[in-house]
């Protein structure tokens, strides 16, 4: 099952698979508490015929000793998996050594994409089913690039370089946005994602001119 936005990026479908699994358990940890809260409800509920209060009972060690398990046992599956996933996405494996490495810059407010050739712009394009690493920073404040249709984002922080990767194989226009409120000018802070096919984007590649500031 999926509850939120898919996308046939891999680094989307760890995410996507992290949160169902918060979504689920979640879910299965309301219903039990809820129903446990409605049946001492209805069996403790006053009665005109009781002759005298009803006494609570004392807990036993070993009720106290299958709710450990329990919580423990939820908490390992979820620590497991959160761990697992950041893995995966936040230290790109060592196949993306051969990926294309893209230079990220944001500033208030718009944001620079620098190629290995030099050449900038204020759109990333890239070949659909490649790796892609981006190198973030930022020159002012703190920022977040993110890209909504994929579910990767990471912060730009002045003095810093963070990394993050995808693949996407799918060709289209996707929006970027930032999520970190930095000023003013935050909600126009958006710019947009090109996937083309591998040979659109090597003829892309091949006609850029001189590095463009």
């Amino acid at each position: 099952m999926l509850y939120g936005l898919a996308s046939a990026a891999p680094t989307t479908a760890t995410w996507q698979s992290l949160f169902n699994l918060y979504v689920e358990l979640g879910t299965v940890a309301g219903v039990v508490v809820i129903a446990w809260l409605l049946y001492y409800l209805v069996k403790y509920r006053a009665r005109s015929s009781m002759a005298a209060k009803v006494e609570a009972k004392e807990e036993t060690w070993k009720g106290a000793v299958a709710t450990l398990a329990v919580t423990g046992t939820v908490l390992f599956i979820v620590q497991f998996q959160t761990f697992a996933s950041f893995g995966l996405i936040v230290p790109p494996p060592q196949a993306l050594t051969s990926g294309l490495h893209i230079s990220v810059v944001g500033r208030q407010w718009s944001w620079t994409f620098i190629y290995p050739n030099g050449y900038s712009s204020g759109n990333l394009t890239v070949p659909a089913g490649q790796d892609v690493v981006l190198n973030v920073t930022s020159r002012d404040v703190t920022h977040s690039i993110f890209i909504p249709s994929l579910a990767v984002g990471i912060d730009a922080t002045p003095g810093r370089n963070n990394v993050i990767w995808f693949n996407q194989p799918q060709t289209g226009t996707f929006v970027i946005r930032c999520r970190e409120l930095c000023g003013i000018g935050h909600a126009g802070m958006f710019t947009k994602l090109v996937v083309l096919t591998p040979s659109a984007y090597q003829s892309w590649y091949s006609k850029l001119g001189v590095a463009k500031a």
